[in-house]
């Protein structure tokens, strides 16, 4: 069972008067096999759940209260369930066939044959609450028809892909999500059953778009999605569970209200009838630090059994920095993963570690709940850490000179000052902006301390400093997002880069003299886990290519609930 310190409060205070919320009293895991998860259904006791134990997706059974799984047969290759009967013996499936489209079908929890819903396709689909009508999606549309798929009609057309709609308890309007590829956002949206008043929902909520996937308790008092948040200055992201209360004649006006609050995310919520329970598919952060052996063309493990992400070597190559997922604290080990030094204390996040020339010190950027990014050093053998500037804002990556007395940083001053690269002198502490550095940022500072390379506001250019011509060159211009964390070469000729852009993911690197880009090699798609600062990457004394692997654990959990 997960502990309950991080789960939402049991009530409000306004004034004097205490008013009682939803809350969820305890979360329990319920499932333990590993696969990755889907398109969960809860009847009163046996959950399915779609499953990608290969390529093909399954739909396993769970049978409560031991957990004991099995699949549901099927003959089709790749099936994903959508729905679930109101007497739970039959399930609403979307089943992939030989022409490739997705076709909704009927398949029978214990035995029978599957029956095809009228010959419909769709992406996603599911019964009223009488089991007399079918909603479905198709594209950009949303279509009505009978339980046995007759009768079609389109319900709406919207601006982008259409996805989990679900029936009001009284069958009476149809509510739905909103796929904006462009935009990577969702919304909640709501018709009628006859197509009138479509109308998107909570649009003034600060998280509206990243709402989707929800349904309705049994009784219709309560309605339960999910929406994305960012944990307050942490850069973490969560899927987060909320409860919208339908007592409002506008909903819309009404203030959802978070059930789950971390440390894990949380999807794909399920409601029990009795509305006591919500079943929910659960992600537990993992992360492995591999690197790419082109030889052998396979990842390997740079610390094995350690969750982190921005691992930075020392210089002499004997000792690692890294950051653990997902308490994002900064711990040092050697390099074989003995000795491990905790440095750092949650609920503060550290990101971003650089060792000092000698090995005895790290600069990092930390970040303190309520706060921002700034940067600190500590001592690589355990202390305090010690800010590096007293200005506001926010500073990050941060830069060694080879003598280590100086660091090189990029600043963020907000409205006064904006983006740009300044130099901290250690002995002086005075600060300085390196010339026509604004609007440039993630600055890398040469080994040989005679360039700087950074990277325009719009991310098409990276740009090249001289310290000996003060002057700043193009020096690359790319599509917006080609230079993904750039690593100088131990003898400053060369700037290596991930390219996550430009067609396979692939580690290029340019040569100073402003020669075209050239390719290292291509590396094999791996599912990369995301940071506050995006994909991480990095390099490896013996020229590796390191990448943070998501290994992310989905299961599923019951989350006791009251619901006032």
């Amino acid at each position: 069972m997960i502990a309950l310190a991080s789960l939402s409060p049991r009530s409000w205070v306004r004034g004097a008067t205490s008013v009682a919320v939803p809350h969820v009293t305890a979360i329990t895991q319920v499932t333990h096999d590993g696969y990755r998860k889907d398109n969960l259904l809860a009847g009163d006791s046996q959950i399915f759940v779609t499953e990608m134990p290969e390529s093909n997706r399954v739909v396993a059974r769970v049978t409560l209260p031991d957990s004991s799984r099995s699949l549901v047969a099927s003959p089709f290759s790749s099936m994903q369930a959508l729905d679930l009967s109101a007497d739970h013996s039959k399930l609403l499936v979307s089943a992939k066939k030989e022409s490739g489209d997705n076709e909704l079908w009927v398949v029978p929890v214990s035995s029978g044959s599957p029956e095809p819903v009228g010959g419909l396709n769709g992406r996603d689909a599911s019964w009223s609450a009488d089991g007399k009508s079918l909603v479905y999606s198709k594209g950009h549309s949303l279509y009505l028809a009978s339980a046995t798929g007759a009768h079609e009609r389109l319900l709406y057309k919207a601006n982008g892909s259409v996805f989990a709609p679900r029936f009001s308890p009284n069958a009476q309007k149809i509510r739905f999500s909103v796929s904006d590829a462009e935009k990577g956002a969702t919304s909640l949206w709501e018709v009628g059953k006859d197509g009138s008043q479509p109308h998107a929902l909570l649009s003034d909520w600060p998280f509206h778009a990243t709402a989707c996937c929800g349904s309705w308790t049994s009784d219709g008092r309560y309605y339960i999605f999910q929406a994305r948040q960012t944990v307050a200055n942490t850069g973490l992201v969560l899927n987060v569970l909320w409860a919208l209360s339908e007592s409002k004649a506008d909903v819309s006006a009404a203030a959802p209200i978070p059930l789950t609050v971390g440390p894990m995310s949380f999807g794909n919520p399920s409601v029990s009838r009795d509305g006591k329970n919500i079943w929910a598919i659960g992600v537990q952060p993992t992360v492995g630090i591999v690197k790419y052996e082109p030889h052998k063309k396979k990842y390997v493990d740079v610390i094995p059994g350690v969750s982190a992400t921005d691992l930075q070597y020392s210089q002499d190559g004997k000792w690692v920095a890294y950051v653990t997922i997902p308490e994002g604290t900064l711990w040092r080990a050697r390099a074989n993963g003995k000795d491990q030094l905790q440095l750092t204390q949650a609920p503060d996040r550290a990101a971003l570690p650089q060792w000092s020339p000698d090995g005895k010190q790290i600069a990092f950027a930390g970040m303190a709940p309520a706060g921002s990014w700034k940067l600190y050093r500590i001592p690589a053998d355990g202390g305090e850490a010690k800010p590096l500037c007293s200005e506001n804002g926010s500073q990050i990556d941060a830069n060694w000179s080879s003598d280590g007395t100086q660091i090189l940083f990029g600043d963020w001053l907000g409205d006064a000052g904006g983006l740009s690269i300044r130099l901290l002198d250690l002995k002086s502490n005075k600060i300085e902006t390196i010339a026509g550095s604004k609007g440039f940022f993630s600055p890398r500072w040469s080994p040989n301390g005679q360039y700087i390379a950074a990277i325009s506001p719009d991310s098409t250019t990276l740009m090249l400093f001289n310290f000996q011509t003060q002057k700043w060159t193009s020096w690359l211009k790319e599509t917006a997002g080609t230079v993904s964390y750039p690593v100088w070469s131990n003898d400053s000729q060369y700037l290596y880069f991930d390219d996550l852009v430009n067609g396979a993911e692939a580690i290029r690197r340019i040569n100073v003299d402003g020669s075209q880009p050239e390719l290292v090699y291509e590396m094999p798609t791996i599912e990369r886990y995301p940071g506050p600062f995006g994909f991480w990457s990095g390099r490896a004394p013996d020229g590796s290519w390191m990448v943070a692997q998501d290994r992310s654990t989905q299961e599923v959990y019951q989350l006791s609930m009251e619901l006032p």
